[in-house]
């Protein structure tokens, strides 16, 4: 019977007050019996990684082969597959991630949780890595995207007008999309991401803006031809 190899080691040099030599030496001794069963901290937080590991690349994998689909969550996937893979030219907004069924987003997670600290960066964990993210990228024409337009600028007035809203199925939380009319720069509408609080406080003011130009048969200012009091209110 061979006899296997023993592990390399490594000299540690520590100087330890002489009162306290004792108790340095039996929890050397706890440390390294702890150690031959497998059962130290530090051993046990190397098998939650390790295993995290392999729930991220499973995760991954199937992201991947999502991504190949063609439904709407799966060019969610796609665009969060490309954020990972290059955050700065194809920023990803991370409510999308409510668009997901339940299980997509655990593996979303699951990939972050991966890419959290990463030895190699998303795509080299497949052979052909660069090739299956730029075909991915190129499917979903995520590089045709317009470039990212300039934020408005600080005290500056805007021209808005409401394009369209948007929320997720069972949040109360909404997002108006409007254009500004007066920024020549500005091709694409804006989003604001309102809470559930601030939604029903918006709500409630511009209701009663309408209400308060209505009564007492009074009309407002800016009429127009035809118009009559709203029944709403």
């Amino acid at each position: 019977m061979s006899i296997p190899p023993r592990p390399k080691t490594q000299p540690i040099t520590h100087h330890v007050p002489e009162h306290l030599v004792e108790a340095f030496l039996q929890a050397a001794d706890e440390f390294f019996a702890q150690a031959r069963g497998g059962r130290t901290a530090g051993q046990g937080a190397a098998e939650v990684r390790a295993q995290d590991r392999d729930r991220g690349l499973d995760s991954l994998a199937h992201l991947v082969e999502v991504a190949e689909g063609d439904t709407g969550q799966a060019g969610i996937v796609a665009r969060f597959l490309a954020g990972l893979y290059n955050g700065t030219n194809f920023p990803f907004d991370l409510t999308e991630l409510r668009g997901l069924d339940a299980d997509l987003f655990e593996h979303c997670l699951a990939v972050l949780r991966l890419d959290n600290r990463p030895k190699v960066e998303v795509h080299r964990y497949f052979t052909d890595g660069d090739e299956l993210w730029q075909c991915m990228i190129a499917r979903w024409n995520l590089d045709q995207q317009p470039p990212a337009e300039p934020a408005p600028l600080h005290g500056e007035r805007y021209q808005a007008k409401y394009v369209t809203h948007g929320n997720a199925p069972g949040y109360r939380d909404v997002t108006l999309y409007v254009s500004l009319e007066n920024d020549p720069a500005r091709l694409l509408p804006i989003e604001l991401h309102f809470s559930a609080q601030d939604g029903v406080a918006i709500a409630q003011d511009v209701i009663g803006i309408h209400r308060r130009v209505w009564q007492d048969g009074r009309v407002p200012i800016d009429i127009d031809a035809g118009e009559t009091r709203p029944s709403w209110f």
